[in-house]
């Protein structure tokens, strides 16, 4: 086993794609183009993400993000606990007004699970942290 930290203190600047109050780490990496990532925002923290040729998971695991589409024009509020799959070649970028803490899974393919797509059945009496 091996045991692995992604405490800010673990991480670096990201000084890359427009970044702003960012810090990244590498976690992992699989076969193929498969990669695991911590992404640290800072208060007011911003990556513009360039359209990436394979898929990429965003899982907010504490605080709150805003992802930005490009095309189709969209912002989707993401709070820890929730997360979204981008296709290959989707144009975005990341902002964090409170902070936050991502993870990202980064895979020639990935395919979300029917359990884990909100729907309103799905997450019907669910409540949402009011404090972050």
């Amino acid at each position: 086993m091996n045991v692995i930290h992604f405490t800010q203190r673990a991480t670096d600047t990201l000084d890359s794609l427009n970044a702003t109050a960012a810090r990244f780490l590498p976690l992992a990496d699989g076969t193929g183009n498969v990669h695991v990532s911590c992404l640290h925002l800072e208060e007011g923290g911003t990556v513009t993400a360039p359209s990436i040729d394979h898929v990429a998971a965003l899982l907010c695991v504490h605080g709150r993000i805003t992802i930005t589409i490009l095309d189709p024009a969209m912002r989707i509020d993401i709070h820890a606990g929730m997360g979204c799959i981008l296709n290959s070649n989707e144009a975005y970028s990341i902002e964090s007004v409170t902070g936050a803490i991502v993870i990202i899974v980064e895979s020639d393919s990935l395919c979300p699970h029917e359990r884990g797509i909100s729907s309103p059945e799905r997450i019907a009496g669910a409540r949402w942290p009011t404090r972050f």
